[in-house]
C-alpha cells in the first residue's frame, strides 16, 4: 500500500488531466504509482499535445505524432513491423478523449477515426509502451538508440594500431563480426588474415555485413596490371590518394580488396584518414575549408562506353540528421575530377589554392598508413572517409593479383545498430 503523502503526490500529478475528464481503471493504483515513480513523475495535456514530465527531462509528444506512430497491431504489422496507414490519414484536429497509463504501457483514445478510415465509426485506442516514449523524450535520445551519436576516432599514421582479425573469428563468431563493423566506424580502416586464397572469399567477407553493391565493374573486380587498361588501378604506376568512384550518385561505402598473389617488388598499400586532414585544413586555414565546403568539384568517367558525371563539394558536413555513418564525409578523387567549368578565373584561383593546402595534408607522411598485403591478407575501408592509394610496382619482378568487392554504407550503420544493440559499444575497438 501506498503511504497518504504518496497518495496525495500521485494525484496532484494526475491534476493536469482532469479538465479533459480522463479516467484511470484497469489497474490497481499502487501498480500505476510505482511504474509513475520509476519513469514519469508527471503528465500534463494541452490543445495540441501530450506532456510528459520524465526523471530526467520534460518531453512534448504532439498528438498528431501519437496517432500517427501507434504501435498497436491495427497500425502496424506484427510480423512486417511496417505502419498499415500514412501520415496524410491523421487528422489534422484529432484529440484525445481517454488517457490511461496501465502498467508500463500508456493508452489513449481518440475522438475520431483516420480520414480515409473506411466508414470506420469505432473510436481507435493506441497503445505506447513506456520504453517507446522514452526512446524518443528528445531528438538526443533518438539519435542515440540509432547509434547516430557516436563520433570516430581520427587518425595519423603513428596512432593508428595494426590489429589483425582473423578470418575465422569474423565468418563465425558475433564477437568477431562486431569487431570489424565497430573499427570500420570507429577508424574506417581494419584487416583481416587467413582469408582462403579463392576468388569468392572476398564477396563472402563482405556478405557478411550486407548484400554486394554491384557496380558496372560488376560483383567484384580484380586488380592486376593490364595491357591497355581502363582504369589507373590496373596499372603497375604509382596510384595516388583517392576515393572509388565518385562520380556514382550513390559512391561505395565500404570498399575491400584482398590479396590473392604479390611477388612483386613494390605495390605497397596506402591509406590516409581525410578525416584528420580535413581537421587540420579547418585548424589552419578556415578559409579555405569554407571554400572546400562550398564549392562543387566534377567527377566523371568516360571511358569504355561509360558517361559518369556527378559534382559534390570536397567536404561535407552536418549530415547527423540524415543518418549516415558520420556527421561528415569527403569526396577525393583528382584521377577522376573533370573539367569545373562553372568558375569564374577568381573563384578558380580560391578553389585551387584551397584544394592544394587540403592535398598537402593528405601527401603528408605523418598521416600515410602502408603495408603490403601478402596473400590472404584483406583489408577493408570506409570509402567516403580513408583515402586510399599503392605504390609503383616492378611488373616483372613477379605477380601482383587483389580482388575487390563493394558494399552500402547503409549495410555497415545495419550491422552496427544490431550488433551494438545486442553487445553495446566499445569506443577503443
Amino acid at each position: 500500500m501506498i503511504t497518504a503523502l504518496s497518495n496525495r503526490l500521485f494525484q496532484s500529478a494526475l491534476k493536469p488531466l482532469s479538465k479533459y475528464n480522463f479516467y484511470l481503471s484497469g489497474f490497481s493504483v499502487s501498480r500505476l504509482y510505482t511504474t509513475l515513480a520509476k519513469q514519469i513523475e508527471n503528465t500534463s495535456l494541452t490543445e495540441d499535445s501530450l506532456h510528459v514530465k520524465w526523471a530526467s527531462q520534460a518531453s512534448t509528444y504532439s498528438f498528431l505524432w501519437l496517432r500517427d506512430n501507434c504501435q498497436c497491431s491495427q497500425c502496424l504489422h506484427p510480423s512486417s513491423r511496417q505502419k498499415l496507414h500514412s501520415s496524410a490519414d491523421i487528422p489534422l484536429d484529432i484529440k484525445p478523449i481517454a488517457f490511461k497509463i496501465i502498467g508500463e504501457e500508456v493508452e489513449i483514445t481518440w475522438d475520431r477515426p483516420l480520414r480515409h478510415g473506411k466508414n470506420d465509426t469505432n473510436l481507435h485506442v493506441s497503445r505506447f509502451p513506456l520504453d517507446f516514449l522514452k526512446r524518443y523524450e528528445s531528438s538526443k535520445s533518438s539519435e542515440k538508440f540509432r547509434f547516430n551519436h557516436l563520433l570516430p576516432k581520427t587518425w595519423k599514421a603513428d596512432e593508428y594500431k595494426l590489429e589483425w582479425v582473423s578470418y575465422d573469428d569474423y565468418m563465425n563468431t558475433d564477437e568477431g563480426l562486431h569487431t570489424v563493423v565497430q573499427r570500420l566506424y570507429n577508424k574506417g580502416l581494419v584487416f583481416l588474415k587467413d582469408v582462403p586464397l579463392e576468388d569468392k572469399a572476398c564477396t563472402q567477407v563482405a556478405e557478411r555485413i550486407g548484400p554486394i553493391q554491384e557496380t558496372f565493374y560488376g560483383r567484384d573486380f580484380d586488380v592486376k596490371n593490364i595491357a591497355k587498361s581502363i582504369n589507373i588501378a590496373y596499372t603497375s604506376l604509382y596510384l595516388g590518394f583517392h576515393m572509388d568512384l565518385m562520380y556514382l550518385d550513390s559512391p561505395p561505402g565500404i570498399q575491400l580488396l584482398q590479396s590473392l598473389q604479390n611477388s612483386v617488388t613494390g605495390g605497397a598499400s596506402i591509406f590516409v584518414d581525410s578525416f584528420r586532414a580535413v581537421e587540420l585544413l579547418k585548424e589552419k586555414h578556415p578559409e579555405d575549408y569554407e571554400i572546400l565546403k562550398n564549392t562543387p568539384v566534377t567527377f566523371h568517367y568516360l571511358n569504355n562506353g561509360h558517361h559518369m558525371y556527378y559534382k559534390r563539394p570536397t567536404i561535407v558536413t552536418g549530415e547527423s540528421q540524415s543518418g549516415p555513418a558520420w556527421d561528415s564525409h569527403v569526396n577525393y578523387a583528382p584521377q577522376f575530377q573533370g573539367p569545373m567549368d562553372d568558375l569564374t578565373p577568381a573563384e578558380s584561383k580560391k578553389f585551387y589554392s584551397a584544394f592544394q593546402k587540403f592535398a598537402d595534408f593528405i601527401e603528408d607522411d605523418s598521416l600515410r598508413y602502408q603495408l603490403t598485403l601478402q596473400p590472404g591478407q584483406l583489408v577493408m575501408f570506409a570509402n567516403r572517409r580513408v583515402l586510399h592509394g599503392r605504390t609503383s610496382f616492378d611488373p616483372a619482378s613477379g605477380d601482383r593479383h587483389l580482388k575487390g568487392t563493394y558494399l552500402n554504407l547503409d549495410s555497415l550503420k545495419d550491422k552496427l545498430r544490431v550488433l551494438n544493440q545486442a553487445y553495446g559499444y566499445d569506443s577503443k575497438v
